[in-house]
């Protein structure tokens, strides 16, 4: 059960997605020949207002599949000049038919570069909205985890801190090392700076700055943490209870949710960062087949607890994996919506249209790449769950 509801979740979080895109197209009058939930062969399939809405057999991925749009990006044709044509002269794709003058007139290609830049935008912002909103509703349930310190060590590093020493109810908002800075929003930003640092804190003796608020004031320490033999950790000497703060008021909610919003934005990007230097490797990466697993676990262990805690794991989930995905579509990568955002960005600079042609090759020599990416990562993810690897 656990996993049907993660493939749902996952399912929402791309059909929010390509509803972005779809919202978008129509408002621009781009014909849409096939909005589609899932890939592969069409289980269920029907058209309304001249639109084929369709659910296919594999439950990763979707389309919105405008004219005019290469088949890199839809699966659709760039050109129909072989599609057949009804007796009224209208262009039929399977039961969507169109006029030739309007496909001429508002397919994709045809269309000005600022519609376009927004269609392929609609995507990202969607999911991005939708973690918000999730993240709105979070929150107002279970609270923020602001970095207000509670207690102090005396024996700790902390109470050695010059040229202040931290107290209770000072709030972090910063940590810094040599080469890394952080600010600190929340107490998981503190645990992962700690966590990623780890190694360079202890074994270079790095002293750990600390910059904090105090009675309004942005203050700034420095503290030398010490060794736990025991955990193989850094120890600052501080610790966090009850550091969930529940929002007061509207306006409280939505900073709360903005918070937690941008906390896995940031843990997005900072995970590409370390791919990108190699600090992450094959086994820290996984798919559809690997996502849905994990969620799948985690729900189920959520359930176990309450019904609540259940679907406040389902939130969070939601707010993490559409935050990753809006980020990850706009990466500047041909076939994704970044590649096509910059696409229209030069054209708008230039005032010249990409050549179709350089465009679409590009557009599907990355995305066969993608799908050879995806291939291997669908592989591991099966390796992972045979072999037990895959929550380790």
């Amino acid at each position: 059960m656990s996993i049907i509801i993660a493939i749902l979740v996952l399912g929402l979080i791309i059909t929010v997605h390509e509803l972005g895109h779809f919202i978008m197209a129509k408002t621009f009058k781009v014909p849409v020949r096939e909005f589609s939930l899932g890939m592969g062969p069409r289980l269920i399939s029907k058209v309304v207002n001249n639109t084929r809405y369709s659910l296919k057999a594999l439950p990763f991925g979707g389309s919105c599949a405008m004219i005019g749009e290469d088949a890199a990006g839809s699966g659709d044709l760039m050109e129909y000049d072989n599609v057949k044509i009804d007796e009224d002269g209208l262009y039929d794709f399977e039961g969507v038919k169109f006029k030739k003058e309007d496909l001429d007139k508002y397919n994709f290609q045809a269309i000005s570069p600022v519609k376009k830049f927004f269609i392929c935008l609609s995507g990202p912002f969607m999911n991005f909205l939708l973690a918000f909103i999730m993240a709105f509703i979070l929150v107002s349930k279970v609270g923020f985890d602001v970095p207000v310190i509670s207690n102090v060590s005396s024996e700790g590093a902390a109470a050695k801190a010059t040229p202040i020493v931290l107290e209770s109810g000072d709030e972090i908002v910063e940590f810094e090392i040599p080469g890394e800075k952080e600010s600190i929003i929340s107490y998981r930003d503190l645990l992962v700076f700690m966590q990623l640092n780890n190694d360079d804190i202890i074994n270079k003796k790095y002293p750990l700055v600390i910059s904090f608020k105090r009675d309004g004031k942005i203050l700034k320490t420095v503290v030398y943490p010490t060794y736990d033999e025991t955990y193989n950790k850094a120890m600052i000497g501080i610790s966090f209870e009850n550091m969930y703060k529940l929002p007061t008021n509207f306006i409280d909610n939505c900073k709360f949710a903005a918070k937690e919003f941008y906390f896995y934005i940031k843990t997005t990007i900072m995970s590409l960062r370390m791919l990108v230097r190699g600090k992450l490797g094959a086994k820290d990466i996984s798919g559809p087949v690997g996502t849905v697993a994990v969620m799948g676990s985690a729900i189920s262990e959520a359930q176990a607890v309450s019904f609540a805690s259940m679907i406040y794991t389902l939130l969070t989930m939601i707010v993490l994996i559409s935050a990753n995905l809006g980020v990850m579509n706009l990466l500047p990568i041909p076939a994704l919506d970044g590649g096509r955002i910059v696409f229209a960005a030069i054209e708008m600079i230039t005032g010249k249209p990409i050549n179709k042609d350089v465009e679409g090759f590009a557009n599907t020599v990355t995305m066969l790449l993608l799908l050879m990416f995806m291939i291997w990562i669908f592989g591991m993810d099966i390796y992972k769950l045979l072999s037990g690897n895959l929550f380790n």
